[in-house]
C-alpha cells in the first residue's frame, strides 16, 4: 500500500509500544501491506477501512497546519464513508481537542483509550 519514513515509524513504536510481529511479520511491514497510508510533509494518516490514525513527526508539531491538513483529509474519507472512527489514548489531550474540532464525539472508553465517531451528515 505505501512506506513509513522511519521518523515516522518511531514515533507509532514509540506511542503504541507494539508487538514487534504479527503474523510472522513485523508491524511496519503488516502495516504498510495492510494500511491505507496518506503521507504529508512531516506525518502520515493510516486508515484501514473508516477508522484511522495521525502521528507526527516530533519536530514537525506545531510547525504545520494540522486543521487544514485534517479536514483536507477527512473530506476524502467522508467520500468513502458514512461514520469515521479514531481511538486516542485519554492523556493524548492535543489529538482529543483536534478531534473535538472536527466534530468527532466519544462513544466508548476503555483501558485507557477512548474510541471517538463522527458521522458523514456531522461534518464540520
Amino acid at each position: 500500500m505505501g512506506q513509513l519514513t522511519d521518523e515516522v515509524w518511531q514515533v507509532i513504536k514509540e506511542h503504541y509500544k507494539y508487538e514487534e510481529t504479527v503474523g510472522g511479520k513485523s508491524i511496519r511491514q503488516y502495516i504498510e501491506e495492510n494500511a491505507e497510508i496518506t503521507p504529508f510533509d512531516g506525518g502520515v494518516f493510516i486508515a484501514v477501512g473508516n477508522e484511522f490514525d495521525l502521528f507526527v513527526e516530533p519536530k514537525r508539531r506545531g510547525q504545520w497546519r494540522i486543521r487544514d491538513e485534517s479536514n483536507k483529509y477527512l473530506k476524502e474519507m467522508a467520500k468513502k464513508y458514512d461514520v469515521l472512527f479514531a481511538r486516542i489514548k485519554e492523556d493524548n489531550i492535543k489529538s482529543l481537542r483536534l478531534a473535538k474540532f472536527f466534530n468527532f464525539k466519544e462513544v466508548k472508553r476503555e483501558d485507557g483509550i477512548i474510541s471517538l465517531e463522527r458521522k458523514l451528515w456531522e461534518k464540520h
